[in-house]
């Protein structure tokens, strides 16, 4: 059995898993074929799975082999066939397996397995079988050697009695984030003495407190795998005497409780090759070096997110010279790249991300050793320009220095690097623009040169980069055209040329060229560029494909594309913030897996079509912001079911409410404002559609009043009915939305699709603090209330005071009568509140003052009487603006007009400080009157001392002047002298 590298979620360590296996007896036994028939009826066949189960022979079936000798069926091989993307660098296994999981279609394990009581070998890994429980039957199967039920979605508990198995030597249970299986004590796993291999990632262990005894009383095991937060309980001091004298790989990452006393422990297993204690808090990294000096036949070594911080030349010091992986990242750990790599002579695996590492990489290059195959430095703080050198790490086939500072000419030096397959560069300052020689990469099959300062005809630099899967230049500055070229990369498969300055329209070779064609192209993004001419051609090109286009996200938002609509046979497009015209095609219909649209900010026209009734997969739809008309149409035997986020504002649709939208139960947006819709609001919208996260219906003709099952939306964070003709009162029960109720931390989108390979972008206007503001980013922040513009009544309800997480509250424009609820001041993260405009009386209440966060304030219009509050808070920010006040024609104070009886009532500090102004005015004219004598003196006397005619005037009418200034002089003292003694 081969112990290097297996995915903690494919679980698959040995075996045929193609379907050809093994020994093939000549002929079945009658009672096994037709219990594999049966196990068949019961498993999920995607249309080719069981192609092969055909004929009387079921030792030919592609995952059935049977005993040369008995013709017995011992080994059934029914795992489901996992393929990855190639594209995504970042791709995380455990969420595509959970999703890929969760749009296959049920199994069950039919009880007929119980009649295979030969086999050896049983594999019913990546299946569906959601909630249930593993059958205790297959601890009947007493010869089994293999069993595999690694991610099938099992639950519950896993029967002891698996401990029968006495000739098991594999056994995978696992499945990070898949199954949710859980033992509360492992005491069955001690009594199958031939293990070798276990794997119980995931499963929840928290109960199991004697875990390390039972596992260390198994000698023969060489894997161990405990991985993915199996909440292995704590172990006290001290463990037991090491026993796993056979042991090569051990997983314990996510172990939170690691301590010392582990480390202790694992510093005997000196036949490790692999450890893994990633993701392992309390690490002690002086214990960690004493563990990793004992174990001298260490090959693997995973340290990430360990939170080990400080210089890490001492602990690279300790490991094992025949160290091969090395992976310490996402840590706080520092040191000089290039001194650390003089000390690993031997590695081929090193991955240091998301630390402190500094230096100079013409260092760090010249210290690598040539056996290196994976470097990756991402997110350090590694400067300079890769030196020619680089071309002696002949080996290399992944480098990764996204995020650092590097610069130069740097894809010369590359240019050597014969089986390098993968480079990304992301997020440097890389200003150049790349040369054709980088076409002598010919094994290239990644290049991410996304967000640096690159210009040129690139594209033309890259034509002879005929293996390349992914290219990614997102965020430069590339500004010509798209040669026709490009056609040439016939396996590219991930396109993203976002955020550039491309010119021109696009080139009909990126689909079909007179030789090649581009029909592997499953991802293209030219967003954000001002790309023009029409798509019609681009779409109707597919079918020229021979095996069918690949395509499922095409993303040209934000350009300067016209024309009509082309046809959709994708799972996601994105055409918004362009100039598209006339209605949606009907080719639409023919979509049948898609899953995001969106065409909003376009020009289109015409009806909302029916067909979208029909589409079961889509799980957003926006429209908005265009020139639809009609009415929504009503969905009869099918519906959206998916749909999560649906945009239909801005427009000139009318009719009534879409019913169809009962039947969407997962939807956590709705936005139909600003159209002319004319109906009550369904009270079902607050009994089915209980995901709701965004509801906006401004800007129509609703009427009636406000359903009081609304309350019942309680993730609701946007509410916006204004400008409708709703009347009535606001219900009490609005005060109970939860989501508003707590303030919200949770920066994850609104909508989190895709999971990493494609996502769109959730976006609402919401009008707060006077003004419309788009939220994107931080939508899943934000709480807002806005009722404004309708024809509501009654009191403010007291209990919307408990919305202690409300950002901004908006109920100006309406009939609102009664005193502003007392307790408004418990609504701590408002920042905005507009009450004006309504029959509101009473004082404003003082509570309004301690609203740290308030920024807009608007009161206007009501007939609010008594003192206005300034006693700190945010209140004192409102005081040089009277106009948040007008029209309450009994309010006074600050910034209003004086309340009555504050000047009799004015206190002896009040006086004081006024005579102290008076004072102040005195002394400030008399200063006046002085200085400006005194510069009107010295101009006069400069003047005649330098010139003998002016002085000569100036004397013959001084007589005069002095008798003028003498008066004058003498009735400006006296008058001074006069209020100086008043004053005093």
């Amino acid at each position: 059995m081969s112990f290097g590298v297996i995915s903690c979620c494919l679980g698959h360590g040995g075996g045929d898993h193609d379907g050809h296996l093994g020994a093939k007896g000549g002929s079945c036994i009658e009672s096994e074929r037709r219990a594999l028939l049966d196990i068949r009826s019961d498993m999920y066949d995607s249309g080719e799975r069981f192609s092969t189960w055909i004929g009387e022979d079921c030792c030919r079936w592609r995952g059935v082999a049977c005993d040369n000798t008995t013709s017995h069926v011992i080994k059934l091989d029914l795992h489901y066939p996992y393929t990855r993307h190639s594209y995504t660098d970042y791709w995380d296994d455990d969420d595509d397996i959970y999703f890929m999981l969760k749009e296959m279609g049920a199994s069950k394990v039919n009880p007929a397995l119980r009649d295979l009581k030969h086999l050896k070998y049983l594999d019913l890994s990546m299946n569906n079988f959601f909630g249930s429980h593993i059958p205790h039957m297959i601890a009947s199967l007493v010869h089994l050697e293999y069993l595999n039920l690694s991610n099938g979605m099992f639950d519950g508990l896993i029967p002891p009695q698996l401990g029968n198995l006495s000739n098991l030597h594999y056994l995978d249970l696992g499945g990070c984030g898949v199954n949710d299986l859980r033992a509360d004590d492992l005491d069955w796993l001690s009594r199958i003495p031939s293990l070798k291999y276990v794997d119980m990632s995931s499963v929840n262990l928290s109960k199991a407190t004697n875990w390390l005894h039972q596992v260390n009383s198994i000698p023969s095991l060489e894997v161990l795998r405990l991985s993915c937060w199996a909440s292995l309980p704590y172990i006290p001091a001290p463990p037991p005497p090491f026993n796993l004298t056979s042991i090569v790989k051990l997983d314990l990452s996510g172990y939170s409780n690691l301590n010392t006393t582990i480390l202790r422990w694992l510093s005997h297993a000196s036949t490790l090759v692999y450890l893994d204690l990633s993701d392992c808090s309390g690490i002690d990294i002086e214990s960690l070096q004493v563990t990793l000096g004992a174990l001298s036949n260490l090959k693997e070594l995973y340290l990430l997110d360990d939170r080990l911080e400080g210089e890490i030349f001492g602990m690279i010091m300790n490991v094992s010279s025949r160290l091969k992986h090395l992976d310490l990242s996402w840590n706080s750990l520092s040191g000089d790249i290039g001194q650390i790599l003089r000390s690993l002579g031997s590695l081929e695996y090193l991955a240091l991300d998301y630390n402190n590492f500094n230096g100079d990489i013409r260092e760090m290059v010249k210290n690598a050793p040539s056996s290196l195959q994976y470097l990756s430095l991402r997110f350090n703080h590694i400067t300079g320009e890769i030196p020619q050198n680089v071309k002696n790490l002949t080996n290399l086939e992944y480098l990764n220095l996204s995020y650092n500072n590097i610069t130069g000419d740097i894809l010369m030096a590359f240019s050597d690097l014969f089986k390098l397959k993968r480079l990304i560069l992301q997020g440097n300052n890389i200003s150049i623009q790349i040369p054709k020689i980088i076409g002598n990469l010919t094994n290239l099959e990644y290049l991410d040169l996304s967000y640096n300062n690159i210009t040129g005809d690139i594209l033309m630099a890259f034509s002879d980069l005929f293996k390349l899967k992914s290219l990614i230049l997102q965020g430069n500055n590339i500004s010509r055209q798209i040669p026709k070229i490009i056609g040439n990369l016939t396996n590219l498969e991930y396109l993203d040329l976002s955020y550039n300055n491309i010119i021109g329209a696009i080139p009909t070779t990126i689909v079909f060229g007179t030789l090649n064609k581009l029909c592997n192209l499953s991802f293209i993004d030219l967003s954000f560029n001002p790309i023009g001419g029409e798509l019609t051609y681009l779409i109707d090109a597919l079918p020229s494909c021979n095996q069918g286009a690949s395509l499922w996200n095409l993303n040209l938002s934000s350009n300067n594309l016209n024309g009509p609509l082309p046809s959709a046979p994708y799972q996601m497009i994105d055409l918004s913030s362009n100039s598209f015209i006339g209605p949606i095609p009907l080719s639409f219909a023919n979509a049948s897996y898609l899953r995001i649209l969106s065409l909003s900010h376009n020009n289109i026209n015409g009806s909302f079509p029916s067909f979208f009734c029909n589409h079961s997969f889509l799980e957003v739809l926006d429209i908005s912001n265009n020139n639809l008309s009609g009415k929504i149409p009503t969905c009869h035997k099918s519906f959206p079911v998916s749909l999560q986020s649906l945009h239909l504002n801005h427009n000139n649709l009318s009719g009534k409410f879409p019913s169809f939208l009962k039947h969407c139960e997962q939807l956590v947006t709705l936005d139909l404002g600003e159209n002319n819709l004319y109906d009550e609001i369904p009270t079902w919208v607050g009994e089915n559609l209980l995901s709701l996260r965004v509801l906006s219906l401004k800007s129509n003709l609703f009427y009636g009043t406000i359903p009081v099952h609304m309350a019942n939306l309680t993730s609701l964070q946007v509410l916006d009915l204004s400008s409708n003709n709703l009347s009535g009162s606001i219900p009490s029960s609005l005060g109970n939305f939860s989501a508003m109720v707590e303030i919200q931390h949770d920066t994850t989108s609104l909508l989190d699709l895709f999971n990493g390979s494609g996502s769109y972008g959730e976006s609402i206007v919401i009008t707060a603090k006077g003004y419309d503001i788009q939220y994107t980013t931080i939508l899943s922040l934000v709480t807002s209330i806005d009722l404004s513009n309708n024809n509501l009544s009654g009191e403010i309800p007291r209990e919307l005071t408990k919305l202690h997480g409300l950002h901004f509250l908006n109920l100006s424009k309406n009939h609102l009568g009664g005193t502003i609820p007392g307790k408004i001041g418990f609504m701590e993260q408002l920042e905005s509140l507009d009450l004006s405009m309504n029959n509101l009386t009473g004082e404003i209440p003082s509570s309004l003052s301690s609203l740290t966060f308030l920024s807009h304030l608007n009161l206007s219009h009501n007939n609010l009487s008594g003192r206005i509050p300034t006693a700190g808070g945010q209140m004192s920010t409102f005081l040089g603006d009277p106009s948040i006040y007008d029209g309450n024609e009994y309010l006074c104070g600050t910034p209003l007009p004086e309340c009555p009886g504050d000047a009799a009532h004015q206190s002896p500090a009040h006086e004081h400080e006024q005579k102290n102004g008076d004072r102040l005015e005195t002394v400030w004219e008399i200063t006046s009157i002085v200085m400006g004598f005194v510069v009107g003196f010295w101009s006069f006397v400069g003047t005649m001392i330098m010139k003998q005619s002016i002085r000569m005037a100036f004397f013959r009418v001084f007589d005069k002047a002095y008798d003028w200034c003498y008066v004058h002089l003498a009735v400006g003292c006296a008058r001074l002298k006069s209020k100086q003694q008043s004053v005093t």
